[in-house]
């Protein structure tokens, strides 16, 4: 009779074991599955805590060719610094859109590589994480101060600047002298000379890209006085309407004679009478058709420049949401150093963002080109290189008057006054 029970018993006790063993295999599998939900939902919180050891997550906009170029040279840093990165390449075009839904998903990696002019913004965000407490704040200070107050705000550095690439306004040293001019214009008669003697030889004056509103703008406001949409505006509030009618003149004297291009404008170095004798363009693109050129250097235009206002910078930001900030600053410290910042230079001319390299690079391009010596990069009549928030939505929202303009469609009179009477 014991035994009968005994066996029941045992029979009893497998049989609710059977029925409990899938509601348990059942509830570890769903709370595994709430918990990999979690993860997709925040990948830069939970994921990330989980695993210290995860590769930094780079973030970059680049051409394919710069991407090539930056990738091979961020894995010999990361092998130098004992850090495993993850390189993602974004559009360029719809880049700032990926990065405003990413931030506020808290999938923004680790590293993002940001135009100096939105550091600001995304720091007051709260997407950013300051570099003053990092290993970073010591190396802040061998960076150009120009550059490196574009990414201040509040008291603190939300970015190092990486590299930098100013607009300049470029001329055959030949066609100025020509001209009856030693160096590029300054002023109302200057220009005027180039007009006369594009117009006696038969072509045109100056070549620029139509839709880079930051280059067209940065050549508007070189002219006298400064006639991009954000100075002509500012003319409502001053009495000085006499120098206004004279920029206006001026415009519609050079109009005629623009060679507008819809990409990047091409500058040739050799002595190409077909060619424009004048471009407004980013340095890195001369140097680079100076650098293809393959016709013998004696054959090669003395060439000219200046700069122009604004320059277009870039700077790489810890995000907020990162859990690797002491890898992060390593790499970074590892991208900016001098070797790897004239090795940059070196595959895509855009200028270092350390004042010493900078320097070093500055002297080289004034033996090879006509150029004042010592000149700054910078404006000097601003406190930042870059646009500002306010001047950046005028470029951006009178863009399109000033393709009007250039194309002929408009009158520069025409041009002055739908920015002046817009509210």
């Amino acid at each position: 009779m014991k035994r009968r029970h005994q066996v029941v018993l045992f029979a009893v006790l497998l049989l609710s074991l059977t029925i409990l063993s899938p509601s348990f295999d059942f509830r570890g599998s769903q709370l595994n599955q709430e918990r990999d939900q979690e993860k997709n939902a925040f990948p830069g919180s939970s994921s990330r805590n989980e695993d210290a050891q995860a590769p930094l997550e780079i973030v970059v906009a680049m051409s394919d060719e710069e991407f090539q170029a930056f990738q091979k040279i961020a894995k010999e840093v990361a092998a130098s610094q004992l850090v495993e990165i993850n390189l993602r390449n974004e559009k360029p075009d719809t880049y700032k859109h990926v990065l405003d839904l990413e931030f506020s998903l808290g999938e923004n990696g680790d590293v993002v590589l940001l135009d100096s002019e939105e550091v600001q913004y995304y720091a007051q965000k709260g997407y950013l994480y300051p570099l003053n407490g990092t290993t970073l704040s010591k190396s802040l200070g061998d960076t150009v101060v120009g550059l490196r107050g574009m990414t201040e705000w509040n008291g603190y550095q939300w970015g190092m600047p990486f590299d930098f690439d100013p607009y300049i306004l470029a001329a055959q040293s030949s066609f100025l002298k020509r001209s009856g001019l030693e160096s590029l214009p300054r002023n109302k008669d200057q220009w005027v000379k180039l007009t006369q003697q594009a117009v006696a030889e038969g072509i045109r004056l100056i070549t620029m890209n139509i839709n880079d509103m930051y280059g067209t703008n940065a050549w508007l406001n070189h002219l006298e006085p400064r006639m991009a949409p954000d100075q002509v505006q500012r003319t409502q509030l001053d009495s000085q309407t006499g120098d206004l009618q004279q920029g206006i003149q001026l415009m519609n004297q050079i109009q005629p004679l623009i060679r507008l291009e819809s990409t990047n404008s091409e500058f040739s170095p050799t002595a190409d009478q077909n060619g424009t004798p004048m471009v407004v363009s980013l340095l890195s693109q001369l140097l680079s058709a100076d650098q293809a050129s393959k016709v013998d250097k004696d054959s090669l235009e003395r060439i000219s420049f200046e700069t122009l206002e604004t320059v277009n910078s870039r700077s790489l930001v810890i995000t907020a949401g990162s859990v690797e900030a002491e890898e992060a600053s390593r790499w970074i410290e590892g991208m900016t150093s001098a070797t790897t910042q004239l090795k940059w230079y070196q595959q895509v001319n855009r200028l270092p963002a350390k004042q010493q390299e900078l320097d070093l690079e500055s002297e080289k391009l004034v033996g090879r080109y006509d150029m004042a010596k010592g000149q700054s990069w910078f404006s000097t009549t601003q406190d930042v290189p870059a646009a500002t928030t306010e001047s950046h939505a005028l470029i951006t929202r009178f863009h399109k008057k000033v393709q009007q303009f250039l194309k002929g469609e408009i009158t520069a009179n025409q041009y002055v006054d739908s920015i002046r009477t817009t509210n």
